[in-house]
């Protein structure tokens, strides 16, 4: 089974925590390697999280890893038919 709640399960499969401050409107990305490294890595969703620079609380995001496409990517490699 995949674990997501935990801080090292998020980082054992390439998610990404954010937290973000309404009162600064700004986001951060947590630093998940350098929080499972310290022992961190067992603490379970949902955290509390405050801002660096004005100290309310913050809200958190997980973002999944962002999917691999070819290089084609959306754009058709056949030019496009005419209709006459």
């Amino acid at each position: 089974m995949i674990d997501l709640g935990s801080l090292a399960g998020l980082h054992a499969h390439d998610h990404q925590l954010h937290a973000y401050c309404a009162r600064c409107d700004r986001w951060m990305m947590l630093d998940l390697a350098g929080m499972v490294r310290s022992g961190l890595g067992e603490r379970r969703l949902p955290l509390r999280v405050k801002c660096g620079d004005c100290g309310a609380t913050g809200q958190l995001q997980v973002r999944p890893p962002m999917p691999t496409r070819s290089s084609a990517g959306w754009i058709s490699s056949r030019p496009a038919q005419q209709n006459d």
